[in-house]
């Protein structure tokens, strides 16, 4: 599926300034004064900053999973090396800063379609601060109040993507209409386009035929031959627009030349019905005709809801089908 508008803007410029600044201001926090030790520090950030670069700059929106599990992982390794290192007692400050990245990235799981993985990734958080707080902490109160806000961060940005989702399905489904209506313009241009070009042609030998009717002239069996075919296109330019084709056109145009008498038959309501449903019943018959050996073919097409019904009866035998519009749609 193609990217739309309402896509998350990941990816994009302002995702990557984004990342600059998550960067940035985590490089301040880290080198700020802290009991963690420089080393660990320096691993955790790097991790980190990994995570969140593989959430912004991974094209597409669902993230893959190779990428997820390495994001999810770069998260529990950014926060195990920190959380060892924060004071037994009293509030931590900004030396608990990896829960607040690991929230972010868990955030932008969420936005590419990996909220379970954002989920696991914050539970390994939970975990690792209980165990903190209950080995050398406070109880698990403390550890429960290190991560408290970060849950409900994460559960505000989990239900905005679920709403995001929701929106990119509805703004695609827009989209697909509007596909949909373009294409079927497109193919009623064509089609008006066509059924003019083929009427004009017919137009332009009826008039010499007629005027050397007026005059009187007598036709030998050939010229009858060929007056019966123009009469035959003449009804079908009135009777067969709504099916009308190039293709069933020059079906038509052969079977009368191999002496065949063609009849086929619509009602009005065929013309309600989409382009494509109407061509593929056209290119049906057109099938049939060029089929037929016999003396005598009758084609019917009838509307039945929103499909077609075709049949044509040749060499005393009838065949038919139903043409369903949602399969044209497909």
């Amino acid at each position: 599926m193609t990217e739309t508008s309402l896509s998350p803007p990941l990816g994009t410029a302002f995702a990557r300034l984004m990342l600059v600044a998550f960067t940035v201001v985590h490089i301040v926090l880290v080198f700020g004064p802290g009991p963690t030790e420089p080393a660990a520090t320096v691993v955790a950030l790097a991790a980190a900053v990994g995570a969140a670069a593989i959430v912004v700059l991974v094209p597409g929106r669902l993230l893959p999973g190779g990428w997820t599990i390495a994001t999810v992982a770069l998260t529990a390794a950014s926060i195990a090396l920190v959380v060892p290192w924060l004071p037994r007692h009293g509030w931590p400050g900004y030396a608990s800063w990896p829960l607040g990245s690991g929230t972010f990235i868990a955030m932008g799981l969420t936005l590419r379609r990996r909220i379970g993985s954002a989920w696991i990734s914050e539970g390994v958080m939970v975990a690792l601060c209980l165990v903190w707080s209950m080995i050398g902490g406070d109880g698990p109160l403390a550890g429960v109040g290190l991560v408290d806000f970060q849950l409900g961060v994460l559960l505000i940005g989990t239900l905005f993507a679920i709403g995001l989702r929701r929106a990119e399905r509805a703004h695609d489904d827009l989209l697909e209409v509007q596909r949909r209506e373009a294409l079927e313009q497109g193919f009623i241009e064509t089609e008006l386009r066509a059924r003019r070009e083929a009427a004009q042609r017919v137009l332009d030998e009826v008039q010499p035929t007629l005027e050397r009717i007026a005059a009187g002239e007598v036709f030998d069996a050939r010229e009858r031959g060929r007056i019966a075919a123009l009469e035959g296109r003449l009804r079908d330019e009135i009777a067969l627009g709504p099916i009308l084709s190039e293709t069933l056109d020059q079906a038509l145009a052969a079977a009368r030349s191999r002496g065949v008498d063609v009849v086929v038959l619509t009602e009005e309501t065929v013309n309600d019905l989409p382009t494509s449903v109407r061509l593929r019943a056209s290119e049906w018959l057109a099938t049939r005709l060029d089929r037929a050996a016999g003396s005598e073919f009758v084609g019917r097409v009838v509307a039945r809801g929103r499909d077609l019904r075709v049949s044509a009866t040749a060499d005393e035998r009838t065949e038919d089908r139903l043409l369903a519009q949602d399969d044209a749609e497909a």
